[in-house]
């Protein structure tokens, strides 16, 4: 089956317009008043647990209702719609809520659950055996023995963590079977392995005088600069060295770039679809409706060439950096690449 594009969704209105842009699935979260009432900003329901502070945006539902009108509107139109309900772990405690929130969610007629503790796994299929999980980045999957664990526990897909390369996702993707699987293509590349992250998203209420909000989103987001110690060396020296190594240059490249600014995959769909995926997800359930459908129509529009063209890798590569400076008024930069092997590949570079 073709490869699909996974939208971010968080209100009704924008419900059509990204289906029409080509949104194939959607991922969405609602945040009731009640968790925000009972639990404080640190304890997360799905990762995201305030507003964005940028764009004076909401990546929540605010409630099952508008979530219900939502899935109605997409399953007019047979695109199936996910639930994130993945925090990487939840207590003892929040459990007689989470169940009475699983129920509302499955009532609205919700197709899939993405998940990442397994707990919420085993209850959300006690619950109801038909309904689809997706294992979330916070399940940390990195190779197919982990993929298949997934899959013997009732999982119809895993999506696959955002520090992976494309060689490692292809090496999964070829020793897997059973279970489909989706991978990051758009915006906010994460540099860290997000399975193992304890930081809270949405912490901009503690932005510093005179720095811009955008900075401080997350904790992990604050703008650094790494330096080098090597016993005998002078600084400079030192830095130096370990600079040769890729993890080193790597945090260089973050300390310059702030990690929403734009990132991309979309080259790498030419080897997503031999890889046979089944999605490329966009991130950004908080972003605008209209920098939304932007995204998706950016992808839909590679993934059209590819499929009516059939292009070569090297014409590909041409069209879709073309179209990523044309739509995002942006330079195409080997440290904004979720996938930077594509810019290094040889065989598919301009002459």
């Amino acid at each position: 089956m073709p490869i699909k594009i996974l939208s971010p969704l968080s209100t009704v209105e924008e419900t059509e317009p990204l289906i029409k842009a080509g949104a194939g699935e959607f991922y969405c979260g609602v945040l009731p008043e009640d968790w925000r009432e009972n639990y404080s900003v640190a304890a997360s329901l799905n990762r995201r647990q305030e507003d964005t502070p940028v764009y004076n945006t909401s990546p929540h539902f605010k409630n099952f209702q508008e979530l219900e009108q939502s899935i109605a509107i997409a399953h007019r139109h047979t695109v199936p719609v996910a639930i994130t309900l993945n925090e990487h772990y939840y207590s003892r405690g929040q459990y007689p809520y989470l169940i009475k929130y699983i129920e509302r969610a499955l009532a609205t007629g919700v197709d899939t659950f993405i998940v990442g503790d397994i707990g919420i796994i085993l209850t959300i299929l006690d619950m109801n055996p038909r309904v689809k999980i997706h294992i979330s980045t916070a399940g940390t999957a990195f190779n197919s023995s982990s993929v298949h664990f997934y899959r013997d526990l009732g999982a119809s897909r895993v999506i696959l963590p955002r520090h992976l390369s494309l060689e490692e996702i292809g090496q999964v993707a070829a020793n897997t079977s059973g279970i489909e699987l989706e991978t990051f293509i758009l915006n906010s590349r994460c540099a860290n392995v997000d399975g193992f992250c304890t930081f809270q998203h949405g912490l901009a209420a503690f932005v510093p005088d005179g720095q811009d909000k955008r900075d401080y989103e997350n904790a992990c987001m604050m703008l650094y600069k790494i330096t080098a110690s090597v016993k005998g060396l002078p600084e400079a020296e030192a830095e130096q060295v370990l600079r040769e190594k890729v993890s080193m240059e790597r945090q260089h490249f973050w300390s310059a770039c702030h990690i929403d600014d734009r990132p991309c995959g979309a080259c790498s769909l030419y080897e997503f679809e031999q890889m046979g995926l089944a999605g490329v997800k966009i991130v950004g359930r908080g972003n605008i409706t209209e920098r939304k459908v932007k995204d998706v129509q950016f992808l839909q529009q590679a993934l059209d060439y590819l499929h009516n063209q059939k292009p070569s890798k090297k014409q590909f590569r041409s069209l879709v950096q073309n179209l990523y400076k044309k739509l995002y008024n942006s330079p195409c930069l080997i440290f904004k690449c979720y996938y930077p092997s594509v810019l290094l590949d040889d065989t598919a570079r301009e002459p």
